[in-house]
């Protein structure tokens, strides 16, 4: 293992012990390496004047270095070996709840059939992730993106609507404005700003109370509570469609439709990209174009 591996790991672990146990050395040879990197370089890449081992900022902008440079190594290596095997691994993707009544979920099964191989590991979120922080390969976000920094490829779109049972209607009236549906009991999602959200639609919308509406983290709780006929709520067409053309809920929304959600693919953008997720982004590309 070369110099640069080792200062790597260092950093990576935090400790010339914790190094030395994972490349199974002994902490003085991670130690003389680190000097003879050091001497080579003519420059002092560690602060060893605290009690935890940090980076310089010339150690900070080597490692940045180091570590673009170790990337490009496995990404070779990863490319070189692909190209006589069967797409395989694992893709970590998330997205948020109300996602997974969606049309995503049907074309992952068939991507998985096509390429049993590949596994998935979800992270199911209202939370905008980092995708570089979290590990994360794939997202699926709606609304507007904020990181240009992403590739974001548009798949569809989805509908906001306002549902209520036909029992809840006789008991409350079924309101004839915005203004009047915000008077019901009404059940919200606590992930997102739901008054600001409406007054940048509606400017002529009076103040929203939410302390008198119930606020819930899941949609499928959401869900659940309008079909129990406890409250009016928010919720996305292609959750409640079965329900809505069945007659158990009723669209309430008073205007003729809320605008659309723009549902995008996002990864990172890097110069080398493995087979696994060349495949599963032309899968979708292909299944919503």
């Amino acid at each position: 293992m070369n110099s640069y591996d080792v200062f790597i790991s260092v950093v990576k672990l935090g400790s010339f012990t914790k190094a030395a146990k994972a490349l199974h050395r002994s902490p003085s040879a991670i130690s003389k390496q680190i000097g003879f990197l050091e001497q080579k370089l003519d420059a002092q890449l560690f602060d060893r004047t605290t009690r935890n081992l940090s980076l310089t900022e010339v150690g900070k902008i080597y490692y940045e270095r180091c570590k673009d440079i170790a990337n490009r190594i496995n990404d070779a290596e990863e490319e070189i070996k692909e190209f006589s095997s069967e797409p395989s691994g694992t893709i970590r993707m998330t997205w948020s709840n109300s996602l997974s009544y969606s049309k995503l979920v049907t074309v992952l099964t068939e991507f998985s059939k096509r390429y049993p191989k590949i596994s998935f590991d979800v992270k199911v979120t209202n939370d905008n992730v980092n995708l570089s922080d979290e590990n994360i390969d794939i997202a699926f976000r709606q609304g507007p993106l904020e990181d240009s920094s992403m590739v974001a490829i548009k798949l569809f779109d989805i509908e906001p609507v306002f549902c209520a049972t036909p029992s809840f209607l006789e008991s409350h009236g079924t309101p004839d404005s915005l203004q009047a549906l915000t008077a019901l009991p009404i059940a919200i999602p606590s992930y997102i700003n739901f008054p600001q959200k409406t007054r940048q639609q509606f400017p002529d919308l009076k103040w929203l109370n939410i302390k008198d509406m119930h606020r819930v983290s899941d949609i499928g709780a959401l869900y659940e509570m309008v079909k129990q006929g406890l409250s009016a709520s928010f919720s996305f067409r292609h959750i409640i469609e079965q329900e809505l053309a069945e007659g158990s809920l009723v669209d309430i929304t008073p205007i003729k439709t809320l605008p659309l959600l723009p549902v995008f693919l996002v990864y990172q953008r890097n110069s080398y990209m493995p087979q696994k997720l060349r495949v599963f982004i032309d899968t979708f590309k292909s299944a919503f174009s």
